[in-house]
């Protein structure tokens, strides 16, 4: 089964290096190819054919969204199956493999799995990780789910170009995925499918980071929300911070996943989900503006 690995990149290096990196082992066996999504100057697609001449470059000068680089990955595609990854992550040796074998037997339209500590040194770092990827901490059970990240997940290609109107949107978990669940498509969650968030990141950075990315996300899900919703979302503001935080004191201990660094790093957490909520809040009240341009 021919595989495409997409990788869209705002951000540059080290961490599309390290990402590609660790793919290249995969990505260099028979029917596996890698295409780089990349906006930014000349010298940038320059540099990563140079470093990386075994990656498929597709250069965009303009800066794009990264939904909308993941779907020019996607239609450039020659793969059956789509692996997206972040430029953030690295991918573990047999990740491919592991993608393939969940997708093997036509059950799931996609499959994604957990995504994993660099053991950071810095507070703030621990902070990216917790509040991006609670919900995909190891231990991950198998089996059916709906919830999958779009920073570690494969599809059927086909299933990506039915939809391919819907690609260039918005991040896919708000855009995409509800509409191949109500179609009545199901997703696999495969613990041996892990990738690995990298830093560092600046803590002002990931604040302004965090804020248009949840305007984007709200923007995109108040556009098929009804009015009432979004109404009762705008109102209970004030209290989600609280909520999101106990959700995540669940999450961690229920898995017993670095409960000391969430401890440690829990009052700079708090500081970042009132960015998140501020960026929720505006994208229900105002929709997401060019948030999603913002975004790497």
């Amino acid at each position: 089964m021919q595989t495409s690995v997409v990788v869209a990149s705002k951000v540059g290096p080290p961490f599309i290096d390290n990402c590609l990196s660790s793919l290249e082992p995969q990505a260099r066996r028979p029917g596996a190819e890698v295409i780089v999504v990349a906006c930014g100057p000349e010298e940038y697609a320059a540099r990563i054919r140079q470093a990386f001449p075994w990656v498929r470059l597709l250069h965009c000068r303009q800066r794009e969204t990264v939904p909308e680089l993941r779907r020019r990955g996607v239609l450039e595609a020659r793969g059956e199956i789509v692996a997206i990854i972040e430029e953030h992550c690295v991918a573990e040796r047999s990740w491919l493999e592991a993608a393939l074998r969940g997708l093997d037997d036509g059950r799931y339209a996609a499959v994604g799995g957990p995504v994993l500590d660099n053991g950071y040194e810095r507070l703030r770092d621990w902070v990216v990780y917790f509040c991006e990827y609670n919900g995909y901490l190891p231990p991950f059970a198998p089996g059916e789910t709906h919830v999958l990240n779009g920073a570690n997940i494969a599809y059927r290609r086909e299933v990506l170009v039915r939809h391919q109107h819907l690609l260039g949107q918005g991040y896919w978990e708000a855009t995409l995925h509800p509409v191949l669940l109500a179609e009545g498509l199901k997703f696999g969650a495969l613990p041996d499918m892990w990738v690995r968030h990298c830093g560092p990141f600046h803590f002002g950075y990931y604040l302004q980071q965090r804020f248009w990315f949840s305007r984007a996300f709200a923007g995109a899900r108040a556009q098929t929300m009804p009015a009432s919703r979004r109404a009762i979302y705008l109102a209970a503001a004030p209290l989600i911070p609280a909520v999101l935080l106990a959700r995540m004191v669940s999450r961690v201990f229920a898995k017993r996943c670095r409960a000391g660094r969430f401890l440690a790093s829990s009052p700079l957490i708090a500081i970042a989900l009132l960015a998140y909520v501020a960026g929720e809040w505006v994208g229900y009240l105002a929709g997401p503006g060019d948030a999603l341009l913002k975004v790497e």
